[in-house]
């Protein structure tokens, strides 16, 4: 069910970039966190590399998106 709520809530956070709101970016953030632990609790650790990344990503896009 977790998985379900994650894998809705990450869309949420595409749909509001595709608008061009910034706050994607902390859902994004707070899923990809949510993720790992799923991940590393199913010892899935390349996807945990993934979930790291990604969680990088929405720090440095938030950052990008509030100089603007």
């Amino acid at each position: 069910m977790i998985g379900w709520i994650l894998a809705i809530s990450c869309i949420l956070g595409t749909i509001l970039n595709c608008k061009k709101i910034r706050w994607c970016f902390i859902i994004w953030f707070v899923c990809n966190i949510a993720w790992f632990v799923l991940d590393f609790s199913t010892q899935q650790y390349g996807r945990c590399v993934l979930d790291t990344v990604q969680t990088i990503t929405a720090i440095w896009g938030f950052i990008e998106w509030s100089k603007k």
